[in-house]
């Protein structure tokens, strides 16, 4: 009994080609990498502003938190720096469940009143 192998067509480019395995659906490793790329670099820059003002709101924590443990700073100062509030990575209550405490990565950001917040680092 011999095999009869069927013509596939590449999901990347296209092309026809008789698969060398049964579940190959690219033509080659260079059409099956360029595909996932396509799909990734998508996703990613779907992602770019978001992340990219997540660096932004971490570095200024970093450069006001310097060499000291934790700070207050004015709400008006932190605009000014370029910080955004609508963007962090966590979102935790603190102790004494009053408040809470936005986080990003490593930093926290604590409302302690009206105008004022608590930047620490975890």
């Amino acid at each position: 009994m011999t095999k009869q192998i069927q013509k596939r067509t590449c999901l990347y480019s296209g092309e026809e080609f008789i698969p060398k395995r049964n579940n190959q659906v690219f033509a080659n490793k260079y059409n099956r990498i360029s595909f996932h790329n396509q799909i990734n670099n998508k996703l990613r820059n779907e992602l770019k502003q978001t992340n990219n003002q997540l660096m932004v709101n971490y570095k200024i924590g970093i450069e006001l938190l310097s060499k000291e443990k934790t700070i207050t700073i004015h709400r008006e100062f932190l605009k000014g720096k370029g910080f955004d509030f609508r963007f962090f990575t966590n979102l935790t209550s603190n102790n004494d469940m009053k408040g809470t405490a936005y986080q990003v990565y490593d930093i926290s950001f604590e409302k302690i009143d009206e105008n004022n917040y608590l930047i620490s680092k975890l």
